[in-house]
């Protein structure tokens, strides 16, 4: 009878965990997708500023032919150079 309560009692919490677990991983995979959304929008946005500057530098050097525009002190970082 002991040995019943006790399989019960450990069997509840085990339950009451993989609740737990279960509504942590909904939550991760909703926030993965938000974050895959953001990731994606950004993207775009640094492809448009992208050819925005290209627009740019080619109007400079056709307008004023004897300057060269500033060198970019950016660098785009390589994890990012694939999907841009």
């Amino acid at each position: 009878m002991a040995l019943a309560t006790v399989i019960g009692a450990v069997t509840a919490w085990q339950a009451r965990e993989v609740a737990k677990l279960r509504e942590r991983v909904v939550a991760l995979e909703e926030q993965a997708a938000d974050d895959h959304l953001r990731f994606r929008d950004a993207i775009r946005l640094i492809r448009a500023l992208q050819r925005h500057i290209d627009e740019l530098l080619g109007f400079l050097r056709l307008h004023v032919p004897g300057m060269e525009p500033p060198v970019a002190d950016y660098k785009i970082p390589a994890t990012l150079q694939e999907e841009i």
